[in-house]
């Protein structure tokens, strides 16, 4: 398969960006500096289109703007000025970036493959009988068929195993696009909440059942209105689709201490579990 041409526009971005050539406005956060340029960051962001027009101390030149965001997260600064320049953000480096697509591409030219019989192959490790197979019957994967293993085997196969772990998700990203979502919104940024509520979608739904989804829980909901709710429905949704999510102890306090929105998602199960609406109580 032939490697994507990079958008021409987007690596002169990158350079502009890495170079500082021509840079007229300077972003801080704590040991970090970005020469960044106004026509960018300025049209794209109301709050450094303001922070450029703010009075400079006597002496210091025109040409010396700049503005300190070190109440903020230096990873998240980072996305957030590397979104100002590509209309995108990655957590990882671009050469971490190509390797995780190369992993991903052959993940799924393996599941694509059949077995002698027709089928797929389960591609699932380790494996056990217990995931639906019938012993000699089901591949696990090209090269290795169940042989009545009655849920004990605990097999890896050492080619593929490496191979399907392109299609996991980095539980690290089930934070990260609320944390992103938040920036957007603090620094008025055009189209990134957009691009954070597109990206967190499916980290959420594929993640609900990670340790961290009760932190980003209780983030969403204190860094966001009651009438904001990009994330907060999928929030929501999740919690229909998963009611065991209540039962944990971190999401039940996260809920406690938002019982408006708590409520909502009481209301939405028992309208899509016992298929009747509480249309009795008001909820905000």
């Amino acid at each position: 398969m032939a490697t994507p041409v990079p958008n021409a526009h987007v690596v002169m971005m990158k350079e502009l960006l890495a170079s500082g050539n021509y840079s007229d406005f300077t972003i801080t956060c704590g040991s970090d500096t970005y020469r960044v340029h106004k026509n960018i960051v300025c049209e794209r962001s109301s709050f450094f289109k303001r922070a450029e027009r703010f009075p400079r101390p006597i002496g210091e030149e025109a040409s010396e703007s700049k503005v300190d965001l070190s109440e903020d997260e230096p990873e998240i600064v980072r996305l957030l000025v590397q979104y100002l320049y590509e209309n995108d953000y990655e957590a990882d480096s671009d050469e971490k970036c190509e390797q995780r697509r190369k992993q991903k591409q052959a993940a799924i030219a393996l599941r694509s493959k059949r077995s002698p019989g027709g089928c797929g192959f389960l591609l699932k490790f380790p494996h056990q009988c217990g995931q639906g197979c019938h012993y000699s019957s089901v591949w696990v994967c090209p090269h290795h068929r169940c042989d009545n293993c009655i849920s004990k085997c605990n097999f890896t196969c050492s080619t593929c195993s490496p191979i399907m772990e392109g299609e996991k998700i980095d539980p690290k990203l089930l934070l990260l696009h609320p944390k992103m979502y938040a920036i957007g919104d603090k620094y008025d940024v055009a189209g990134l909440k957009e691009l954070a509520r597109t990206k967190f979608s499916p980290v959420c739904m594929s993640l609900w059942n990670e340790e961290g989804f009760a932190q980003v829980v209780e983030h969403v909901l204190s860094t966001t209105p009651d009438s904001d709710i990009g994330l907060r429905d999928m929030i929501s949704k999740t919690m229909v689709s998963h009611v065991e999510l209540l039962n944990k102890p971190a999401v039940a306090k996260a809920l406690n201490k938002h019982t408006s929105f708590m409520f909502k998602v009481l209301r939405h199960i028992a309208e899509d579990k016992a298929g009747f609406a509480l249309a009795h109580i008001k909820l905000s």
